[in-house]
Formats: C-alpha cells, structure tokens, sequence
C-alpha cells in the first residue's frame, strides 16, 4: 500500500502553542455532498507519520487531518508541561479554524485520551471516534508497571515502527517526555468516556500488554453502545500495519453518527 502524500502542511500557533497539520483530501472515489473529516492524532513522543497507510484508505472516504501535538516532531515545546485538557484545546482550536463540523477521530495511546477530553467537552465537533491501544489503565497507574507493559509488547511491534518511533523521540527528546508522561498517567480516560454519548469503538492489538482487553471491555462499557475491537497480530500500534482494520472501524463509527443525525422520516 503506497502512503498518502498530504495535499498541505501548515505549522500555525494556536493558543500560543505550536502544532502542525497535514491535510489531505478526499479522492473522489466514494465522494458525497456531506464530506466527513477524519482527525487523527498520535500517541507521546511520536508523530503522526504513522498515520500515512491509514490515512490513503481514509481519504477514499473524506477528508483527513493528520496532527503533530505541541512539543512533538520537532516542534517548540511549550513553556510549560501540558494536560491532555490543553493538547485537547489546542486541537479544538485547529479544527474551529479549519471549519470542521462532522470531525470522526482516531487517537492512539495518548491520542486516544485526546481524542476522548474532545468528545466529552466538544461534542458540536467531535462526532464519534475509535480509540486504538487506550491508556492508561487504571489499575495499573504506575510508571514501573507500564514501562514493564510496554517491554513485553514492543517486540511484537513490526520493525519499521520502531524505527518510526526511535526517529521521533529523538525529535521529541526525553525532557518534553518526561513533563507530559506524569497527565497521561493520571488522566481518567474511564471517568471522562461517562460523559460521553457519541459512537465510540475501541481496537487494541493482540499482543498488546499497554492496553489488557478487561481494560478496553471496561471503557466500552461506559459509553452507549460501546464497542471493542481486538486486532489479530497486533501490538500497540495498530495503526500501522493494519490500517485496513482501523479504517474499517472509523468507517463504522461514521455510519452509526450518520444514522443518528438521519431525520426520522429517513428511518421510516
């Protein structure tokens, strides 16, 4: 599968912090009146140059913003450590500017915390969106025990992924890591999906030790109709490797948000 080349990038200052959009859009090949937009966003000290496999399956479908979030990829750091209730702002700003108003949103790892503080305080843009390898679990919210998680996983992740991911925590560097790392840990990603009432589906990978499948069954279990997904030969990026898979279950969240928004002479 060849990896979409995005039509634009543009490094703009939202709330005083630095983040850069990749925007591509849609091919044409299922176009529609209504052109949803796909917003995806990555996990800590990575980019979202993982994306790109997803996001050429995506664009058949809409229109998709890949985010690098502030501090990461080489952008400024922020002056000070940022909450996912920050990153959330800053991502709210962007899709405000850009006119999105039917945004379906895949995070991964932290974007995954992301993407659900912007279903819980933005619903009018975030309409729905797949969670991929969650964190952090919560009875397990320590640094040694997810560092051990993530050993073990890490070598079921393909090789290339890796080296995506050594490439951007280089650019990252570990003092911007280590500030951001003590809000991901804490936040209460199960407490904030109570307050959310949009079609939500969440994927973890096979070998994934980050994200246990009790821990996505209990996330799914505090949203209307939630849904889990465990993807076969799966690490914790998902994303990669089995875009297929991904794409197949943001497709899904779309039509279930699409049935909702349908006018009830339509259901008849």
């Amino acid at each position: 599968m060849n990896s979409q080349v995005p039509d634009s990038t543009t490094v703009k200052r939202e709330g005083g912090k630095w983040v850069r959009v990749h925007r591509v859009r849609q091919t044409g090949r299922h176009a529609r009146a209504e052109r949803p937009s796909f917003i995806l966003l990555h996990g800590i000290g990575v980019s979202s140059r993982y994306f790109l496999p997803l996001t050429t399956v995506l664009a058949e479908h809409g229109d998709v913003l890949l985010l690098d979030l502030p501090g990461f990829a080489g952008l400024p750091r922020p002056e000070r450590p940022l909450g996912i209730e920050d990153f959330a702002a800053v991502v709210a700003d962007v899709l405000d500017a850009a006119g999105v108003t039917e945004a379906i949103l895949v995070g991964q790892s932290m974007g995954t915390q992301v993407a659900t503080e912007l279903l819980a305080t933005r619903p009018d843009l975030a309409r729905g969106a797949v969670l991929v390898g969650p964190t952090t679990d919560a009875s397990a919210r320590r640094v040694r025990t997810q560092l051990l998680r993530f050993v073990r996983t890490v070598v079921h992740e393909p090789r290339r992924m890796r080296a995506i991911a050594i490439r951007a925590y280089l650019a990252c560097g570990p003092r911007w890591y280590l500030q951001v790392l003590p809000a991901m840990m804490s936040y209460p990603t199960e407490d904030r999906l109570g307050r959310v009432s949009a079609p939500v589906e969440i994927l973890r990978g096979e070998h994934d030790e980050v994200s246990p499948a009790r821990w996505t069954r209990l996330l799914a279990s505090r949203v209307p109709g939630g849904r889990t997904r465990t993807v076969a030969g799966a690490a914790h990026s998902v994303v990669l490797d089995h875009a297929a898979e991904v794409a197949d279950a943001a497709l899904d969240v779309l039509a279930r948000v699409r049935r909702r928004s349908r006018p009830p002479a339509e259901e008849a």
